[in-house]
């Protein structure tokens, strides 16, 4: 209770406190810093105030309700809870009992099915091998093979044909099939007997067979009416069949073929089924046995029987007491070598067994057997067939394994019924006091989720600010400690800025350190006013305004560094062009417009431009540089957007202001999506900031070359403002970012104790045998995007290394083309490159320089560990960024470099 006291009180200081500086016309000269902090404790006492309120003098009345509901609640929900709970165990105890009964009963059936399967086929196996042991001598009449064959389906087995395939070489074929010739003109005048037949190169139709050295014809065969089509045809003379031939004799088993469309006349339309389905054979070959007493004449001849797989599925069902489906695959004949990954189908039945116990046998056409996975229920099993495997897969028909639920389900609802029987007797007594206090605690909830709303926008508020902050600040004191560390190292030599270099560098120094200071200073300025600005509580002080003096050239003045390969103008259509607006804020906007294309061209030009169209004035800045991708274009204005370069380097939040404070004085800001530079390959980019207000006339008692500020070099200083990509000091050579450092260190290197350390950098110590001393003359390349950078980055190899030569590179592909007409000795390759087109990384430039054959030796460089990907592309060595700055760890690192 004290501390809500106590809060109160402070929220009421706040608030007085508030109102001074809210009508405080001075207020841009508060402290940010103050200023920021001051709002955070605003929008904290206004949640704290809101929740107070709402909590208010109801809740002593509603307090003793909510008890006395939240028991009645309590006591249905664990009525409502156990019925529920005990029905359901009940229901799904039944039904998993019930589903596990049928489901064992379903794979006890198919099992037996399977089995019944594999009883059938030894059957025909044990019969091929009583037949070859009949017909292996040579002796067995043809009259005696029509007795065999009568003996066969005598006792039950169901074949389409029975043969015995000798061993013929081509010196018996003659007299082979003049014995045969003169067989079936005597016995069976209708055979137009041919002589051997079989498949010949590039013929679909049987033909007699070309002269070979030895043939399998089925010579012996029974029953002849029906089979004519097969008499001598060669097994010796198709693929398939080849296989299955040299699988028997070379195992010494029997062995099947693969699924046949089995020999037919042209009248016929299928041999297996009467009916109009897919059905398959095989033919069943058996080398016999090897008898001790001929142990020289085994394996030659084959005993085979021709099978349909629809009889071999009914010889297994034909006793089937309960209705299922079955399907046969051939699992052997899946290659994935052959990009055949489904097996082939060979045959499937369907068998429905009535209440009488008469079974109907259906055959299915082809079914793949991935098909069948979507089943709920199915039992696949792969047996052996000789020398393939087959998969058996069987499933129920209709409802025939479907549990019965009806008890279960009925019992679980007597439970349910019983237990909210019992909750609605309960709740029956207190739903009047309920609906007594509706109104009252719909209210509740309303002021509930309206606190939390407030919350959660101050929160979003809060961490947002937080974010901008940490990554802006960081880089700009990261180059003020890498500048200190300079100036201290010159100011503590023995002759401390003796020569007028060292004073320059210096000087350089310290204006990157006073620069680095007042950015912070600033950057808390403007995250102020962005914050402001989006609330639309930012003042605008509009005064009289030369728009080339006091906005246009200075802008010009802080971005002239820019080299000679980019040519920055001006053009201010009429040149004494004046307009009542607010001079800092049109000079903060235009100058965060001309470094952001400042950023990306890196020539041609930028063209800074002030007009008057259709009698309002109107400013722009465009350039030649890459252009913004289309898909960008959309939230280009959006707070903390993605960044315009690849690598997204930056918070975004520069155009967001920008926008924000051309709204505030009345204008309008926007992309010419028309604009093009008319430089080749280059569209470049075009801000029109409208100011949506006519000229002024130019006053009479000023000179006509009036400026804003009394120096350009003052205004340099004190207007820093927040880029798309970061915030840029006007320091030259500072164009893109601020780059971090710690202490002692510079923006490329790491820090003393990083040297000293066991492990450095990622790669091991020096060993003794390193030179202590560097080379006196080595020319070097130091590729980095960012200008400040490669700057440094010299300076710091200078102070121990001052005769070595420094060439730089902005990217990959530059380097590439320096390397083809220069020789280096050592090269620093960055990682990433950032632009808004995509960028050679560090690693393949490294890779294209090996492949281009350039011998330089190559150090990697990133602040992320990336040395396993530089060294595997062919690079020497690897170093963390940032690189040391003090003279014995920069030394020490540069040894490592060069000779680890």
């Amino acid at each position: 209770m004290n501390s809500d006291l106590e809060r109160a009180g402070t929220c009421a200081d706040a608030d007085a406190e508030v109102l001074k500086r809210y009508h405080d016309d001075d207020d841009d000269d508060d402290d940010p810093l103050a200023l920021w902090q001051q709002q955070q404790h605003d929008d904290s006492c206004k949640t704290y105030l809101m929740t107070k309120g709402n909590h208010g003098g109801d809740m002593n009345s509603l307090s003793s309700f909510k008890v006395h509901w939240a028991t009645t609640r309590l006591i249905m929900v664990l009525i409502l809870a156990l019925s529920l709970g005990t029905c359901l165990s009940f229901i799904a105890v039944g039904v998993s009992r019930a589903n596990d009964r049928e489901d064992d009963d379903f794979h006890r059936d198919a099992q037996d099915f399977v089995q019944k399967i594999q009883a059938s086929w030894a059957e025909y196996v044990h019969a091929a091998s009583l037949v070859h042991a009949r017909c292996r001598d040579g002796t067995l009449t043809r009259a005696e093979f029509r007795a065999l064959y009568e003996y066969l389906v005598a006792g039950g087995l169901d074949f389409k044909a029975v043969q015995f395939d000798p061993h013929v070489p081509h010196s018996q074929r003659q007299e082979l099939e003049d014995e045969a010739r003169a067989y079936y003109a005597e016995h069976y005048p209708h055979v137009d007997y041919q002589g051997i037949l079989g498949f010949e190169p590039g013929l679909a139709e049987l033909s007699p067979r070309s002269e070979q050295p030895f043939y399998y014809p089925i010579h012996y065969m029974e029953p002849i009416v029906g089979n004519e089509a097969a008499i001598e045809l060669d097994y010796y003379s198709s693929e398939s069949r080849i296989q299955t031939v040299n699988a028997a004799l070379t195992r010494g088993l029997p062995a099947v073929t693969s699924r046949l469309q089995l020999v037919k006349t042209s009248e016929a339309i299928n041999r297996c089924t009467s009916e109009d389905v897919d059905a398959y054979g095989v033919v069943l070959m058996h080398p016999g046995v090897n008898l001790t007493a001929q142990p020289d004449v085994w394996p030659r001849d084959l005993a085979s029987f021709v099978i349909c797989v629809p009889q071999l599925l009914f010889k297994a069902t034909e006793k089937q007491v309960k209705s299922l489906a079955a399907y046969i695959h051939d699992s052997s004949s899946a290659d994935p070598a052959k990009m055949m990954h489904e097996p082939d189908f060979m045959g499937a039945v369907r068998v429905d067994v009535d209440n009488s116990g008469n079974v109907k046998h259906t055959y299915y056409d082809e079914v793949s057997l991935s098909s069948l996975d979507g089943k709920n229920m199915f039992h696949r099993q792969a047996i052996p067939v000789a020398n393939r495997y087959w998969t058996i897969t069987v499933v129920p028909v209709d409802e025939t394994y479907r549990p019965h639920l009806v008890f279960v389900i009925l019992g679980g609802t007597i439970i349910f019924v019983a237990g909210v029987c019992l909750a609605l007797w309960v709740y029956a007594n207190t739903v009047r006091m309920r609906k007594f206090n509706d109104m009252k605690v719909k209210a509740e909830a309303e002021k509930a989720q309206l606190i939390l709303k407030n919350a959660r926008q101050a929160t979003r508020a809060e961490r947002e600010l937080n974010d901008f902050i940490a990554h802006e600040v960081r880089n700009p004191v990261a180059a003020a400690m890498a500048a200190t560390s300079f100036v201290k190292a010159a100011i503590q030599k023995d002759a401390p800025l003796v020569d007028e270099n060292a004073r320059q560098q210096a000087r350089e120094d310290m204006c990157v350190i006073d620069n680095a200071l007042k950015f912070v200073n600033d950057l808390l300025r403007n995250m102020l006013d962005m914050h402001r600005a989006a609330d639309k509580q930012l003042k605008v002080n509009k005064q009289l305004t030369d728009v080339l003096h006091d906005v246009l050239e200075p802008v010009h003045a802080m971005l002239h560094q820019r080299g000679d390969r980019v040519e920055l103008l001006i053009e201010c259509t009429p040149p004494n062009l004046y307009v009542m607006t607010d001079s800092l804020r049109l000079k903060q906007v235009i100058l965060n417009l001309g470094r952001n294309s400042a950023k990306f061209v890196n020539e041609g030009f930028i063209r800074l431009c002030a007009e008057v169209v259709d009698g309002q004035v109107q400013l722009s800045v465009e350039d030649s540089g890459p252009g913004i991708p289309q898909k960008k274009r959309e939230f280009l204005f959006a707070k903390f957007q993605e960044s315009l370069d690849r690598l997204s380097q930056g918070t975004g939040i520069g155009l967001f202001l920008c926008k924000n404070l051309v709204e505030l004085m009345g204008g309008e800001i926007c992309l010419d999506d028309d604009y093009d530079s008319g430089v080749p390959n280059q569209p470049g980019t075009r801000f029109l900031v409208k100011l949506k207000v006519p000229p002024v006339e130019p006053p009479a008692d000023e000179p006509a070359m009036m400026v804003f500020h009394d120096d350009v070099e003052q205004y340099t200083g004190d207007e820093m403002v927040v880029g798309d990509g970061g915030v840029d000091s006007s320091q030259e050579g500072m164009e893109k970012k601020w780059s971090e450092s710690t202490d002692e260190t510079c923006p490329t290197g790491s820090s003393e104790l990083a040297a000293a350390s066991p492990r450095s950098n990622g790669v091991h110590n020096m060993t003794s045998s390193i030179p202590k001393t560097l080379p006196k003359n080595l020319s070097v390349l130091l590729v980095d995007d960012d200008s400040m950078i490669r700057k440094m980055f010299s300076r710091a190899i200078e102070t121990v290394a001052p005769t070595w030569t420094f060439r730089q590179a902005a990217n990959g592909e530059t380097a590439l083309r320096i390397t083809e007409t220069e020789q280096f000795d050592l090269i620093f390759m960055d990682m990433y490159m950032a632009s808004v087109e995509k960028q050679l990384l560090g690693t393949e430039t490294v890779a294209e320089m090996r492949v281009r054959g350039v011998k330089s030796r190559i150090c990697g460089l990133s602040a992320n560990d990336k040395e396993i990907e530089f060294l595997n592309v062919g690079a020497d060595a690897f170093a963390f960024k940032p690189f040391p700055c003090a003279h014995a760890a920069l030394m020490a690192e540069l040894l490592r470099v060069l000779y680890s």
